[in-house]
């Protein structure tokens, strides 16, 4: 048992492992390391750690050995593909992968392989990172526990969705980042859980085609990294822009947000207030913003997205035609949506206009606005089990979510990263978000180069970063 009681794993530590993208690729490029041989290591540990986590919807052990060895000759012969060579990455089980069938956690969809990687996942080829196994997703995304994945923290809780076994992935050791998506969190709700960082980019930052489509207007697709650092890496890969993160933040000014997030758990408001702290150490200027409160957005944003995911799935004729295919959660959900009238979507999608005009005034004069990414940290799977009877568990679910909406909805970038943890050892996340990307990762590194909570490492994974005292 751990020290505050949570069931851990007793595993090899595979303590050679690079714990970032970035070391990763260095040490391919300075051969090092070889792309077979970091291949190898990730296997050993998703054979070793993945029947507890279950991250994975399957890793091809022999497609996996196959790409690390042509990458590995590619190295030897000094051609590079560019800065992800021979780096693994997963990829969320709603995104396309050639030759893989993209389920998207549902028996509603059919077992046949995609014809072609999704852009996202070809410019990551093309960068040269090994793509390493399709990661479990709430079933069409809808949803933030993901089963049947596990917490890395502690296996009696949920790692958030609905890419939670993107998240679960990295932050159990099982490979170094991972492609998720995110319509109203479902990248920075399992970052947060799980104590790794994740990036909704900004809108049309990344190509969404061969993802699938939750509410189009606010799909995007993003990584999961260890830190900030790796997620502009890959940012800049996915999205095709070669910048660099500013290493200068001084002069920036973000907007503490206060009161309006409603109710927090124990730990996550202190956490996240000593955020500014740290921040004003880099040079950033934090000061109070007053927005709409986040509770506000939850109802429109509902009935709006909800609209939507029918439309989706009634133009992909699984539904109603496949209703007996979808668990209870989404069927339920897509029998509601029936039930919204035409006249009330109009008037959600004014109110989250109203609102969204209203936040971007009083941010107006701040670079980012910070918060925490959820009010909680991971609930326990047996609160969040679904019965349609069970109000506590619609509270738990929508409690997850109600602070990454209205960023989706004003097509912000936003960035979880870990900002501490509870009492109970669980990780807590400071979502930092903004008009620009570069300005939101900008932040976020400065912080995280203060800071040690990203070096925090699961029981999982043993490791003397764990353990470090006086971590901030």
């Amino acid at each position: 048992m751990s020290p505050v009681g949570r069931p851990v794993l007793d595993t090899p530590t595979g303590s050679d492992l690079p714990t970032s993208v970035r070391t990763a690729a260095r040490l391919i490029r300075d051969g090092s390391l070889t792309a077979d041989t970091l291949a190898e290591m990730c296997l050993h540990r998703v054979r070793a750690v993945d029947p507890q986590v279950r991250a994975f919807v399957g890793v091809d052990e022999p497609a996996v050995r196959a790409q690390a060895r042509e990458l590995t000759r590619e190295a030897r012969a000094g051609r590079l593909r560019g800065p992800l060579h021979g780096v693994p990455v997963a990829v969320k089980d709603v995104i396309d992968v050639a030759g893989v069938p993209t389920r998207c956690g549902s028996n509603v969809t059919d077992p046949v392989a995609a014809a072609a990687d999704a852009p996202a996942v070809a410019r990551l080829r093309a960068a040269g990172a090994l793509i390493f196994g399709k990661t479990h997703t709430h079933e069409f995304a809808h949803g933030v526990t993901t089963p049947p994945t596990r917490n890395p923290w502690d296996l009696a809780r949920i790692p958030g969705g609905s890419s939670g076994g993107s998240a679960a992935a990295v932050a159990s050791g099982q490979c170094l980042a991972a492609l998720g998506s995110d319509t109203g969190g479902s990248i920075r709700v399992p970052s947060a859980l799980c104590g790794v960082s994740g990036l909704r980019p900004g809108r049309d930052d990344i190509p969404v085609d061969g993802v699938a489509a939750f509410s189009p207007r606010l799909d995007t697709c993003g990584p999961i990294g260890r830190d900030v650092r790796d997620l502009a890496l890959l940012h800049a890969v996915l999205s095709g822009r070669r910048g660099t993160v500013p290493s200068d933040v001084g002069g920036l000014t973000a907007g503490i947000v206060g009161a309006q997030t409603g109710e927090l758990g124990d730990g996550v408001g202190e956490a996240v207030a000593a955020v500014a702290d740290v921040m004003a150490e880099a040079g950033v200027q934090a000061r109070p913003v007053s927005v709409p409160p986040f509770e506000a957005w939850s109802a429109p944003r509902a009935q709006y997205v909800l609209t939507d995911f029918l439309d989706v799935h009634r133009d992909a004729d699984f539904y109603p035609q496949r209703t007996d295919r979808y668990t209870a959660e989404v069927a339920g959900y897509l029998r509601h949506a029936e039930t919204i009238p035409a006249a009330a979507r109009t008037a959600a999608i004014a109110a989250l206009d109203e609102l969204a005009r209203c936040l971007a005034a009083s941010c107006a004069t701040v670079d980012v606005v910070v918060l925490p990414t959820t009010p909680v940290t991971a609930p326990l799977v047996r609160d969040c089990a679904y019965d349609p009877d069970q109000a506590g568990r619609a509270a738990v679910i929508g409690t997850l979510m109600r602070l990454c909406g209205p960023f989706s909805w004003c097509g912000w970038a936003a960035v979880s990263v870990p900002c501490g943890f509870d009492a109970g050892g669980m990780p807590i996340g400071v979502q930092i978000a903004g008009r620009s990307v570069s300005t939101v990762l900008a932040v976020a590194a400065a912080y995280q180069d203060r800071t040690g909570h990203h070096l925090r490492e699961p029981m999982l994974i043993p490791s003397r970063l764990r353990e470090t005292p006086g971590l901030r």
